[in-house]
C-alpha cells in the first residue's frame, strides 16, 4: 500500500473506510511519481499537463469541521468529525471530498462547496468506482455542479493516461458527461432537496442554512 493511502488511512474515523478503489488509485499515482511530500505531509494529483488534467489533489485533511455550511449554529462538532472525513481538494475554491457515514450506516463520497466558491453539497457517488469514472471524464475541476451537464470541451485530451487506467483497471466505461452519474447535484441552503447528505448537514444546522 502506497505511503499516502497508509497516511489517510491511519487519520480516518473509526468507522470509516478506505475504500479499496480508492486505495488502489492512491497506490498508482504513487506508483507514477505523482505523490509529493510537503514536510510530512503527502499529495497526490492526477498525470497530466498543467493545462490538460482534472486539478484534483488527495490528502489526509486533520482538521474537518465544515464550520463554513453552518451560519453561527451551535453545532455537534464530534458528530460531524466521527461522520465525514475530507480527502481530497476538487477545485481551486477550496471545495473538497470527503467519505460520509450516513445516518443509515452507509458510506458514501460526497462534496463539500467551498462556499466562497462552489455551493454544491451533495453525495457525489455511493460507490468508489464512480467517483473515479467523474474524475476521468475530465473536467479541469469537479466542484462546479451546473458544468454536468455538459461534456467537458477538452474532453479527448484531458486525463488520457488516467482514463484509460480507469477502463482497464475497473472494467468500466467512462462517462462522457456528470450528469450520467449525477443528476441535480444539491446545493448550499437547498432546503427541499431529496440528497441524504445535504439534508444531514441542514439537520445538524439550527438555521436550516
Amino acid at each position: 500500500m502506497s505511503k499516502l493511502a497508509i497516511q489517510i488511512e491511519s487519520s480516518l474515523p473509526e468507522k470509516i473506510v478506505l475504500p479499496v478503489e480508492i486505495r488502489k488509485l492512491l497506490d498508482w499515482l504513487e506508483n507514477i511519481g505523482m505523490v509529493k511530500d510537503f514536510d510530512g505531509n503527502l499529495m497526490g494529483s492526477l498525470p497530466g499537463t498543467h493545462d490538460r488534467k482534472t486539478e484534483v489533489e488527495f490528502y489526509a485533511e486533520h482538521d474537518t469541521h465544515l464550520w463554513w455550511c453552518f451560519d453561527g449554529a451551535d453545532i455537534n462538532e464530534k458528530e460531524i468529525s466521527e461522520r465525514v472525513f475530507i480527502f481530497a481538494r476538487t477545485g481551486c475554491d477550496g471545495s473538497s471530498a470527503a467519505f460520509w457515514l450516513g445516518e443509515d450506516g452507509v458510506q458514501r463520497i460526497v462534496h463539500i462547496g467551498s462556499g466562497s466558491g462552489s455551493d454544491m453539497i451533495c453525495v457525489l457517488a455511493s460507490e468508489p468506482i464512480d467517483f473515479i469514472k467523474l474524475l476521468a471524464i475530465g473536467y479541469e475541476e469537479i466542484c462546479w455542479g451546473e458544468e454536468y451537464e455538459n461534456s467537458p470541451s477538452n474532453s479527448a485530451e484531458m486525463n488520457r493516461d488516467f482514463k484509460e487506467w480507469v477502463k482497464e483497471s475497473f472494467n468500466v466505461s467512462v462517462p462522457s458527461k456528470g450528469s450520467e452519474l449525477i443528476q441535480s447535484p444539491a446545493v448550499m441552503w437547498d432546503l427541499e432537496s431529496r440528497d441524504p447528505f445535504c439534508r444531514w448537514l441542514s439537520k445538524l444546522n439550527e438555521h436550516n442554512f
